[in-house]
């Protein structure tokens, strides 16, 4: 298979494709210059192609792109079993606009959120199973709206989370506390047709009606605690938790990411953090 066709697999934008492989292709030059090949690169070498890369000009941006290009081709790489390792995975420009995780909930905090919802709020059965799914399986909102009756095996206690075009299919762990409310759900609303958590006659999947409802949930959530923001906080959050105590390829699986990268960020070590390592290892003249 070559990058290319990898690429296609991956069902980016035509664009993204053309782009990443011009991206590689001055990738390669320089490896060659530098007499370093591209199964054998490691970190330092990226540092130094970096810098190489500033000295020529190149925009925050750019550099961005590039190494985002490198991050595919090192995954292409090691699906052909020539690498096994990602040297740019987690390396991120700073300074650039981007989303990355701030002001998280520990595992402490979202287990009393969850407790104090269901006992001091007068809150429905739906609302009490959605943030429980958003906390214990850091399920997106998107994904919850897309939830059916047959993606729940309560027999072995475990939710199939649909793939996306962004994501990946998962099966999650349900937790034993979670399985009650959710048997007695699933009972009273066995002839619901369509989406479960989709309320009213509408039987095709609304973001819309699910914003409208956690849009509400939050609101009552930050009389609890002031610092809970909105589902994406708590999504995020969960993968910052998971990353204490699982890999970065289980969370990778746990969160749905496509590419590792996506659940590196959550450790994203900053471009201006590793300058000395780059003096360390290649003192330029």
């Amino acid at each position: 298979m070559t990058f290319m066709e990898y690429l296609q697999q991956q069902k980016l934008a035509n664009s993204s494709i053309v782009h990443y492989e011009r991206s590689i292709t001055a990738f390669i030059t320089w490896l060659d210059e530098e007499q370093i090949t591209a199964s054998a690169f490691h970190y330092n070498d990226l540092m130094t192609y970096i810098q190489h890369a500033n000295e020529r000009g190149a925009s925050k941006r750019m550099v961005s792109g590039q190494l985002t290009a490198i991050r595919h081709y090192c995954s292409y790489l090691i699906q052909e079993q020539q690498r096994t390792d990602n040297p740019a995975a987690g390396v991120f420009i700073k300074g650039l606009n981007r989303t990355v995780p701030v002001n998280l909930l520990v595992t402490e905090e979202l287990e009393i959120l969850y407790q104090q919802y269901q006992v001091q709020l007068q809150v429905n059965m739906s609302n009490k199973i959605m943030l429980g799914l958003m906390i214990y399986q850091g399920i997106t909102r998107g994904e919850l709206a897309r939830l059916r009756h047959h993606h729940f095996l309560m027999k072995d206690g475990r939710v199939i989370i649909k793939a996306t075009h962004h994501t990946n299919e998962r099966t999650l762990t349900l937790q034993a506390h979670q399985m009650h409310l959710l048997q007695q759900y699933l009972k009273t609303n066995k002839q619901k047709e369509g989406y479960l958590f989709i309320e009213g006659r509408k039987l095709q999947v609304s973001d819309h009606n699910i914003s409208n409802r956690l849009q509400y949930m939050f609101h009552q959530l930050r009389e609890l605690n002031p610092k809970v923001t909105n589902a994406n906080q708590i999504c995020m959050s969960v993968i910052s938790n998971w990353l204490k105590k699982h890999s970065l390829r289980e969370t990778q699986y746990l969160a749905g990411h496509k590419y590792v990268s996506s659940t590196a960020r959550y450790q994203t070590t900053n471009l201006d953090d590793l300058q000395q390592a780059l003096k360390d290892h290649h003192p330029q003249k």
